[in-house]
């Protein structure tokens, strides 16, 4: 290998033959031949920190809703708390996966100085998690509502997800969702629409678009105690429209219909997961906050989702795979970078209100 002026590597000295020797050497006592190349290319692992999509996004939503005077500035300072620790991790996980993938499989148990499969697969597995984000784990902050239980400091604003006026920090009831972890990206099942039965990922309803993502995990609606709930629900968040304005309806054709100048900007959307056999429930039974109707668009019929058996996909068992109680469901807030922000019971608006207190500008 030749290293130029400006101490990198000169691309130039690397042929396929090059390749090919550093190949069989690895895989030795195994020989390595090929008759026909395709394809070939080389890089250089570089150890700065990664300019990715993770970083632009997170920055750039809280960026947009504080230059549109719907959140307070302070949200800013979370930038660098939350992506600094990650950067430095991931710095030192990609010169330790480098490391590995140069290295010497172990030729047998008795070999020392050899790379454990085990060891290779583990790392394997970790650099999946970071690229596609789940690797990610952001720490209590103004943004990110601890768990009751949780003795972690906050980060970012030092009020952590409170309304700074009273002191009031905000928590989250992560049992409710056991297997939907605070701070981290938010998990995808498979869902479908109960108005027309069409089966759907549920990431493909939470566009990243700047907005927040209420998610209603409605329970067993069949129950006439539980579908109560969700009433009171709607009726406790519909008294507050003032404090967190609503996007209109989901998506239409992959566009949104421009709200009106008189209508405040919308900060977050509200979509409902219930777990109730879908034809014991009546999509007219459910309040209009989750069931909308539009003088000019007729009903969104996109707003409301059951996690049950598909007619030609099985059952994409939702409930089950983000750890909530099929009965009682919760409520899950998603930031619009993905991450899970809060979690509480259908009755805790109040504590919704509160998380929303902390980082938007009063009307």
């Amino acid at each position: 290998m030749v290293i130029s002026n400006n101490g990198r590597f000169d691309r130039s000295s690397i042929t396929p033959d090059t390749i090919l020797k550093a190949a069989q050497k690895i895989m030795k006592p195994y020989k390595l031949e090929f008759r026909h190349r395709d394809w070939w290319t080389v890089y250089q692992v570089s150890e700065k920190e990664l300019n990715d999509s993770d970083h632009a996004y997170n920055l750039g939503w809280k960026i947009a809703m504080a230059v549109k005077g719907l959140a307070k500035p302070s949200i800013l300072k979370t930038y660098e708390t939350e992506r600094r620790g990650i950067a430095t991790e991931l710095i030192a996980f990609d010169q330790e996966y480098s490391r590995l993938w140069s290295s010497r499989p172990k030729k047998d148990t008795q070999d020392q100085d050899g790379l454990s499969m085990v060891e290779f697969e583990r790392a394997f597995v970790k650099q999946q998690l970071f690229s596609s984000g789940f690797g990610v784990h952001y720490s209590p902050s103004i943004l990110t509502a601890k768990s009751s239980n949780d003795t972690t400091e906050m980060n970012g604003s030092s009020t952590g997800a409170a309304n700074p006026s009273d002191g009031d920090v905000v928590t989250s009831n992560q049992h409710l969702a056991t297997k939907t972890i605070l701070g981290q990206r938010f998990p995808s099942f498979k869902v479908i629409n109960h108005s027309d039965a069409r089966s759907w990922q549920l990431a493909h309803w939470l566009p990243s678009d700047g907005l927040f993502h209420i998610l209603l995990f409605a329970g067993d609606v069949s129950e006439p105690e539980q579908m109560n709930r969700v009433h009171n629900f709607a009726t406790e968040m519909s008294s507050r429209s003032h404090m967190l304005p609503l996007q209109r309806r989901q998506h239409l054709h992959r566009s949104r219909r421009p709200q009106s100048s008189e209508e405040p900007a919308a900060v977050a959307r509200l979509l409902t997961i219930h777990s109730a056999p879908r034809q014991a429930v009546e999509i007219h039974d459910f309040p209009s906050l989750l069931f909308p109707y539009d003088e000019e668009l007729g009903y969104d019929y996109n707003c409301i989702f059951v996690d049950g058996e598909s007619y030609y996909e099985g059952h994409g068992r939702a409930y089950e795979g983000y750890g909530i109680d099929p009965v009682r469901g919760c409520v899950v807030l998603i930031r619009p970078d993905q991450h899970v922000a809060w979690i509480g019971e259908l009755e805790d608006v109040q504590g919704l209100e509160r998380y929303f207190a902390g980082i938007l500008v009063e009307p």
